[in-house]
Parts: structure tokens; sequence; C-alpha cells
């Protein structure tokens, strides 16, 4: 089923590096001839395509990839901490996991290690505690390395407003910031909780729970996903629409595909095309594209005709790139 291959996608796998787009840099990344740079909102090239790989920036600087390894660049394009790393994860509260001699530690913004290359795996810092595992053991530090609780966990995640979601015996829960689990293991799958609710699935159902542990939009979902920015994008007789907190459906289920709102808007697929609609289902960037992304703040990433575009969020072509093999299309 479904929600069974969702969970496959969550379990603790280290990639090469893990990307956060919650920061307005101001700074978008741009990929020419396989090699990776950055734009300005005007569409301006500030950051030269050179690496091999880049995820967004993130407390002023941006993990790249240079040579197959991982280092730190800031907004002038400036290696800040050498590209010496096997893998790593952007910057979160003043730390940044990575990974040397096959072993996760943690480097300050400076590219001081601050906590040594011990662990096995190992998470972003969220709510001042990160979860890593040692062997068999699964547990939470803080900024000192301290260990501040543990449990029998087959995953243990990041917190989100207080809570993180844990996984054992094929089931998933939540604990709280004391450790203390607060919601029992007893679900197929679970979402992150963001605005006071998390996605919950049993018997192939999404509905979405409390912090009390109690259902406050029952489970009938064939698929849907955590809320952002006030709705969550359910899945009713195979088309997309989105809820409220209540549970109303505010905007009708009738597309192919859909994103999640993200600045106000968000990329719906209709009659084979993508467009942008806004939180009253009305198109406000008309269907027209083979794939888009979600607004990161001013810009949204779109193709269209084989041509790759930042656009505005009046639908604005703020920079495009097509490779020359197709520039005849």
């Amino acid at each position: 089923m479904i929600w069974k291959f969702i969970k496959l996608l969550l379990l603790p796998i280290l990639f090469f590096f893990f990307s956060c787009d919650s920061e307005n840099s101001g700074l978008y990344k741009i990929t020419i001839n396989n090699k990776t740079g950055f734009i300005n909102k005007k569409g301006e090239e500030v950051i030269v395509p050179l690496y091999e790989a880049a995820a967004d920036f993130s407390e002023g600087l941006a993990l790249v990839v240079q040579n197959g390894k991982g280092g730190f660049i800031n907004d002038h394009g400036e290696m800040i901490i050498p590209a010496v790393y096997e893998k790593g994860s952007s910057f979160s509260e003043g730390l940044a996991m990575v990974v040397q001699d096959g072993k996760c530690g943690y480097i300050n913004r400076r590219g001081k290690v601050v906590i040594p290359f011990i662990y096995d795996r190992a998470g972003d810092f969220s709510e001042k505690a990160a979860s890593v595992i040692s062997g068999e053991k699964h547990f939470y530090i803080n900024r000192k390395n301290e260990e501040l609780f543990s449990g029998k966990w087959s995953s243990a995640g990041e917190f989100h407003e207080g809570m993180a979601r844990i996984s054992r015996a094929g089931k998933t829960g939540f604990i709280n910031t004391k450790g203390v689990e607060v919601i029992p293991p007893v679900y197929d799958y679970a979402g992150e909780f963001s605005e006071g609710l998390a996605l919950a699935v049993i018997d192939d159902k999404g509905g979405y729970i409390n912090k009390e542990n109690v259902y406050v939009i029952d489970p009938q979902f064939s698929f849907s996903k955590d809320f952002s920015e006030g709705l969550a994008l359910v899945v009713i007789d195979g088309k997309g629409g989105f809820i409220n907190n209540k549970g109303e459906l505010v905007i009708p289920a009738e597309y192919s595909f859909a994103g999640d709102f993200s600045h106000n808007l968000t990329q719906v697929k209709i009659d084979d095309s993508l467009g942008f609609i806004n939180k009253k289902g009305e198109f406000v960037i008309a269907p027209q594209f083979d794939y888009a992304d979600s607004f990161h703040f001013d810009l949204a990433l779109v193709i269209k005709g084989g041509a790759v575009h930042y656009i505005d969020r009046n639908g604005k072509k703020i920079w495009s790139y097509k490779n020359e093999e197709n520039q005849d299309n």
C-alpha cells in the first residue's frame, strides 16, 4: 500500500546531504552542465556553477560537494569550511552533522569539530536535541554531547512542536522533549506534528491526531500529508484537494497532483499540466508546466518544453536555461 511505501522512505538512511529551505537567503540553486551554483531573486548569477551538488543555504552557509567531498560556502561563494567530508547535512541550531571515516560528528560554523566522530548515524539538531545511533543504541544528545534519554526504537526523528516521531516493531508513535512516549507506537505511519496536529494512519486510512493522541479528524483518507500554512493535502477518489484543521474540504479534490502550500501558493496538476493556486483554489499562474517545485520565498523552479526556469509569484520568468542540445525545441 502507498502508506507502507512512504514509511520505507522515512527509515533512518543517511543521504549525501539534507537540504533545508526554511531560511530566506535570497539565493536559489541553478544547475548548468551538471554543475551547481546560485542566482539571486533577480536572476543574476552570484555564485558560479562549480559544484557537483549543493543544498540550500541554512544559517548563512550552504553545503556543497566538490570532488566528491562535502564542505560549506558562504553567500559570496567563499569556501568557509573545506570540502573534506564524506557526507553531511545543513546547519541547524548552529551545528552541522558531517561524516568522516564512516562515523558521524558535528561541526560549528567555524568548522570546528564540537562533537567527535563516534556515531554510526546522526540527525540534525532540533529543539536543542539530536537523535543518534551507536551500535544498537538509539538516543538523543544535547549540544554538549550529553545523553538526554534513550529508547528501544528502530528509528527516532527530529523534534517538531515538542514532539519527535519514533518507531518500534513496525509501528509509529511520539515522544516528548523529556523522552516520554506520550503517544505509543500504534500507528502504521505518522507524519510530523505541524500546527498542533499530526497525520496518523491506521488500517491504511489517514486522519489527524492532537498531542493528547485524540483523532481531531477521523481516519478516512487514502493519502494525505502534514498541515502547511493551515491546509493539508488529502486524496479522495484518486484526486487531491485540501482540508482545513477542522477537516473541512476547502479546496475541492480535483487535481491529479498537488504539493504543499508554501508562501500562500501550491503547485497542482490538471489536464497534464502544472500551475499554481492560492488558498481559495484560484489559479494565479495558469497550468502550463511539465514540472513545478514549491515557491521558496520569491521564486519557484519550473520546467516547460525542456527548458528550466525560475518564475516569480506572477509567473514571470526570472531566469532560464535550456541545454544546447535542445535549443531548437
